[in-house]
């Protein structure tokens, strides 16, 4: 996924002529009229000036400052708050400690500038030029710098949090250990940026451009990273914890030591990778994700043994089906209804409950097909099967009312989820229950009377026993 310019200007341009004979009443133009000196244009239509200009202005009340030429100027360690430098140039100034708070500053050039340990907290930033400059530590809180252009710029611990950067270009940047928590990123192009330890968490970075970008330790969690292309880049070790990274591309990506915790992988591509360092439960798939991603078969059943969700599991191919089938699954409970994503979130809150997050029953998939839907479970523990399945029948969360909520808002604080009503929902599922298999291992007739039901005729096979609950004290609901 490249970020190519539609079309290039040097392809216009003529060459400039910078004889003595040359008129100084205009600027050198190409065919389309456009000037083409740079410097020209800020000596001739700007007003010049040096630090104690500057100063001396800022002591007679002045504030307006557009249009100015600051360029290689000292003004470290200048109050500018509050000062309009729409416009102006700082090309090359050392502008280290200055403060520009809530300055205005759009389409101003500080190309090459040093703004180390900069106050620029609210500046207003848009089309700003900060190509190559020094901005360490620089504080860019709450800034507004749409379409920015900070290309090779240095922002090693600078803050940008709760800042405005929507299509800003950061190719090529240093922002190591930078602090980006609920900036606006999107459409961003962040190409073979240095990132490592960064914190981008709860950003927007939607259709944003990672290619090459290395990205080691970042992290990334509950960011919003719908289509964002993260082609050959360095995740080792990323935080991607709640971040929705549907139809994003991480293909070639390195992801070793990765946590997608709760990730929403929803038509990703994915890379082609052994899972043995990775953390992917609760992760949601979908059928696109598999196919897109290229992924074996073997693959998409590691996923889910690790704990990842597959929420369209009726979409893949039959054979794909018939093989996750084979797998690690051992309790499947159909409903007349579709599982929405509240009610996964309420069977996820439930087995919370139940389990006192032990991670030994857990969701494999969720299938929808003609108004009716089915979860497939698996559990370590076979006493969890059975103390799920009779809360799901009797609704013990009625007895226990305040826990259970209490519980679904601890869950909401790890997972980020929106409220809902986690008691109305469960009901709404246990009524809507009208079959219930699950497959545990085969047990003396004696002990039959752990599962409080009279048991089907199972069908044995190795092993393991096929139960079904369909007629033991549920709703009797047509198929």
């Amino acid at each position: 996924m490249g970020y190519k310019p539609l079309f290039s200007w040097a392809s216009m341009t003529d060459t400039i002529d910078n004889s003595a004979d040359s008129p100084l009443t205009e600027a050198p133009c190409n065919k389309m009229n456009i000037p083409l000196s740079e410097n020209y244009r800020k000596q001739s239509k700007s007003e010049v000036l040096d630090r104690e200009a500057l100063v001396l202005a800022l002591g007679q009340g002045r504030r307006d400052f557009s249009n100015c030429c600051l360029d290689n100027q000292d003004l470290s360690g200048l109050d500018l708050s509050g000062c309009d430098f729409s416009n102006s140039s700082f090309s090359g100034a050392n502008m280290s400690n200055v403060v520009l708070a809530d300055a205005t500053c759009a389409k101003a050039d500080f190309s090459g500038a040093i703004l180390s340990r900069a106050n620029l907290s609210g500046c207003d930033l848009g089309q700003a030029k900060l190509i190559a400059s020094d901005m360490v530590g620089c504080d860019l809180r709450r800034a507004s710098a749409r379409a920015a252009n900070l290309n090779n710029a240095l922002l090693i611990r600078a803050k940008l949090n709760d800042a405005d950067f929507l299509g800003a270009c950061f190719s090529g940047v240093n922002a190591t250990a930078a602090q980006m928590e609920s900036v606006n990123l999107e459409c961003t192009d962040f190409s073979s940026a240095a990132l490592m330890n960064a914190t981008l968490c709860c950003s927007t970075c939607s259709w944003a451009n990672f290619t090459n970008a290395r990205m080691n330790w970042a992290t990334l969690s509950w960011c919003l990273l719908e289509a964002a292309d993260f082609e050959n880049a360095n995740l080792t070790g990323a935080n991607l914890q709640g971040a929705n990274l549907s139809f994003a591309n991480l293909r070639d990506v390195i992801i070793t030591g990765a946590d997608l915790y709760f990730a929403t992988l929803c038509g990703t591509c994915m890379p082609v990778c052994p899972l043995a360092s990775i953390r992917v439960s609760h992760a949601s798939l979908t059928s696109q994700t598999y196919e897109r991603s290229g992924w074996s078969r073997e693959l998409l059943r590691e996923y889910q043994r690790k704990g990842a969700v597959i929420l369209d599991f009726e979409s893949l191919g039959r054979d794909v089906q018939a093989y996750i089938r084979e797998g690690d699954c051992n309790l499947r409970i159909y409903f007349s209804k579709t599982v929405e994503k509240n009610d996964r979130i309420a069977l996820e809150v439930l087995i919370w409950h139940l389990t006192h997050e032990s991670n030994t029953l857990r969701i494999l998939s969720v299938a929808n097909n003609n108004s009716k839907g089915q979860v497939a479970f698996y559990s370590t523990k076979d006493a969890d099967i059975e103390l799920f399945i009779s809360a799901l029948r009797e609704k013990t969360w009625q007895s226990d009312c305040e826990s259970v909520e209490q519980d679904f808002r601890a869950y909401q604080n790890s997972s980020h989820v929106d409220s809902i009503d986690i008691i109305g929902t469960l009901n709404a599922l246990s009524n809507a229950i009208y079959h219930i298999q699950a497959i545990v291992p085969a047990i003396e007739e004696d002990k039959a009377s752990k599962f409080h039901a009279k048991l089907e005729p199972g069908e044995s096979y190795d092993n393991k026993t096929r139960i079904s609950w369909s007629n033991v004290s549920l709703p009797k609901i047509s198929r």
